[in-house]
């Protein structure tokens, strides 16, 4: 299933009307418009409401590792390098509170432009600023993000953000800001159409060679069955960056550790290699 999480109704209300969504009336908590592949939520402004709307969708409706999670929304730009109203597929989060960065594995949309992005805690003013405002910003992706970390596999999650402003938010007309996001349906329903078939085409990436190695490298290793899941995913990845994942794991096989602690530090250090 596909989730999508919003902050604001001006931002999801162009989304319900185009995928025909209708109102999940079994959801006090919060307003969730879905179909039989599609579940959107509002969160409200803010990267811990975000984060508490990604969570409640995955309990409600019993999301797997296989879901996927897409944030879409507006974000202000620091200068006018994209038009307003440019997509932008962000494949680096920064949160501006922790100083952390995040990154969503971005294997599809390469028609759109890739950006990393700022996310605040306020809303983001041009004279806030006296050195360089080169950057885009926004108030929800990190809180997607930490949560999806824990929710689903990287590759999985999708952050999409329409440029709405160059860093002047009290001036926004709803009026023209709707538009924005109507303009840009066809590329968000390819985007999910990416999506779907790239996990569709890795569940045909692993061979059998690769199949032995892993079961081989689980049994010597002492590696778990989540361990041995996390690897293969790893693998699939791997493959699809044209990499040679057999050559590493071929170089292990004969490997054998004593403890799982070992076991560990060894599946940490493949897992770098096939990145």
């Amino acid at each position: 299933m596909v989730f999508i999480v919003t902050a604001l109704m001006i931002e999801a209300a162009p989304i319900i009307e185009y995928f025909k969504l209708k109102r999940d009336m079994n959801s006090h908590e919060y307003a969730i418009y879905r179909n039989e592949s599609i579940a959107l939520i509002i969160s409200g402004v803010g990267k811990i409401k975000s984060a508490m709307a990604t969570v409640y969708l995955y309990c409600t409706y019993k999301a797997t590792k296989n879901d996927y999670i897409l944030n879409i929304g507006f974000c202000g730009a620091g200068n006018a390098r994209y038009e307003l109203g440019t997509m932008l597929i962000i494949n680096k989060v920064t949160d501006m509170d922790t100083g952390r960065d995040l990154y969503p594995d971005v294997f599809f949309g390469h028609f759109l432009p890739q950006e990393a992005i700022c996310c605040f805690s306020k809303p983001v003013h041009k004279e806030d600023f006296e050195n360089s405002t080169d950057f885009f910003c926004d108030m929800e992706s990190s809180g997607i993000m930490e949560a999806a970390r824990k929710l689903t596999y990287a590759h999985n999650v999708v952050i999409l953000k329409i440029i709405s402003d160059y860093l002047s938010p009290d001036n926004l007309d709803k009026n023209v800001l709707q538009p924005l996001i109507k303009n840009q349906l066809c590329n968000i329903k390819r985007i999910i159409e990416e999506l779907i078939q790239h996990n569709s085409n890795m569940d045909e990436l692993i061979l059998d060679k690769e199949k032995q190695a892993v079961d081989m490298l689980s049994k010597n290793l002492k590696f778990t069955e989540a361990m041995k899941q996390m690897l293969m995913k790893d693998i699939k990845k791997a493959k699809l960056k044209n990499l040679e994942p057999l050559k590493i794991l071929e170089s292990l096989t004969v490997t054998t550790v004593n403890s799982k602690s070992e076991g560990k530090k060894i599946f940490e250090q493949i897992r770098q290699q096939l990145k």
